[in-house]
């Protein structure tokens, strides 16, 4: 009994994969959906996507950066603050919604699974792939800027590769607290409540060198990090 459910475990992830591969023209066509849907009928449309961040970026900015004067990344100037914030901030906004609405994928579309015979998986990676996209956009504008104006050239190898171990990370919580909230919705309002913490846990708005050397260690065991 127990080998078997071993046994599953292990092919669980290589059988989520496979569904998402074989049926990946139906999840390209919901991602699509998605990102339309959301703006439809708005003047501004998919440009509320990049809009959204860039207005949280100033708020951060405003607050942290021009009213209580905190430098962090490079020099400590204000533009490499930017720079610094924007670097962590727009992958956890990423993050943030991926998890929030993965979480809550399988509850929301719980008409559509009764009456539709299709990998209930698709559901939750369409909620965390959509924000990737969405907010994708503004990863690479920010890795433009970095090669054109600090010839930081190894973005170019190091940046799909974290994007590919954020997307895995993501995907796996997701489907975890979503395929959990089938049975307590408390768990949707938990993972609200931890997503609220864990900005707040994670340098993005400060940087490591401000920690004691304690929290530094703590500090290696937040994945976002």
């Amino acid at each position: 009994m127990v080998t078997r459910y071993i046994k599953e475990m292990i092919r669980a992830p290589f059988e989520v994969a496979r569904n998402l591969y074989r049926y990946r023209q139906i999840l390209r066509q919901m991602i699509i959906s998605e990102l339309k849907g959301r703006f439809a009928g708005s003047i501004g449309g998919l440009l509320w996507n990049f809009v959204n961040p860039v207005l949280m970026l100033i708020v951060y900015l405003l607050v942290f950066v021009y009213i209580f004067k905190l430098r962090v990344g490079g020099a400590g100037a204000s533009g490499a603050s930017a720079v610094y914030i924007m670097a962590g901030l727009f992958p956890w906004v990423i993050l943030a919604e991926g998890l929030s609405r993965g979480t809550s994928s399988l509850i929301e579309n719980a008409n559509l699974i009764q009456k539709t015979y299709f990998p209930t998986e698709i559901l939750t990676a369409k909620a965390v792939l959509a924000p990737f996209i969405g907010y994708g956009v503004a990863l690479l504008l920010l890795a433009s800027y970095k090669i054109i104006f600090d010839g930081f050239w190894v973005i170019i190898f190091i940046l799909p590769l974290i994007l590919l171990l954020q997307v895995v990370f993501t995907l796996g919580v997701a489907f975890l607290g979503s395929t959990l909230s089938v049975f307590f919705r408390d768990v949707m309002q938990i993972v609200s409540l931890v997503i609220n913490f864990w900005m707040y846990l994670t340098p993005i708005v400060y940087s490591m060198d401000m920690l004691p050397e304690w929290a530094k260690k703590v500090m290696y065991l937040n994945p976002l990090y």
